[in-house]
């Protein structure tokens, strides 16, 4: 059985960032696509639709092949959106299990407290990071809920602020812990904050554990 491991990366950064999980898990025998995309230069709604394509695209490939094959995605914040957007609006093949990682499903207080500060606007653009920081519901509820797809989110709760917004506790110092939070999906949480959860082998650990079994306990 061939395991076919999806990434998307955040807003404003790229594929390096993910590039440790990616190989941790290469090593335990998954097959992984890590690329990087413009995150600030389109919106979450035409990033889910190269998602959709690439997805498309491996699982013809797959098929082609002949070999038996499972596609899953593992995406960190904004990544998170855009697979959920994907997966809900547009044709895709079926994808077994997502793991989110700091994912804001519920909005980002952060976010929104910044939306009409100018340098926001310049390093997050005005497309992705308009939506990122616009008012709840938006784009949060918009993406839905994939129903065919085992989620399971792995949230930071490192508690360092990385700005200077008043996030409920426990948080990422970027995404609240309740902010992460999608339904009844299983969450584990990481002693680590938003962006170095992605470089911890215990983070790692745990992703490997959700798509091999479904569940992190």
């Amino acid at each position: 059985m061939r395991r076919i491991v999806v990434f998307r990366h955040g807003i404003v950064i790229n594929r390096w960032f993910m590039e440790p999980l990616a190989r941790f898990l290469r090593r335990h025998g998954l097959e992984v696509s890590n690329p990087s995309y413009p995150t600030t230069r389109k919106n979450i709604e035409e990033h889910a639709e190269e998602l959709a394509s690439e997805l498309r695209g491996i699982a013809k490939e797959a098929d082609a092949r002949g070999d038996p094959w499972e596609l899953s995605v593992v995406a960190h914040s904004m990544g998170s959106l855009v697979f959920r957007y994907a997966m809900t609006h547009l044709e895709t093949p079926a994808v077994r299990r997502a793991v989110l990682l700091g994912p804001p499903n519920a909005g980002s207080v952060t976010a929104r407290r910044f939306r009409n500060f100018p340098p926001y606007r310049w390093v997050f653009g005005t497309k992705a990071g308009s939506q990122l920081a616009a008012e709840l519901p938006g784009i949060y509820e918009e993406c839905g809920v994939p129903p065919a797809t085992e989620i399971g989110i792995i949230a930071g709760i490192g508690n360092l602020k990385l700005y200077p917004v008043a996030i409920p506790k426990p948080h990422d110092g970027v995404v609240a812990l309740e902010e992460a939070r999608l339904g009844d999906c299983p969450i584990a949480t990481v002693p680590f904050n938003h962006t170095t959860m992605l470089f911890r082998r215990r983070t790692h650990e745990l992703v490997l554990r959700f798509l091999d079994e479904g569940k992190f306990d």
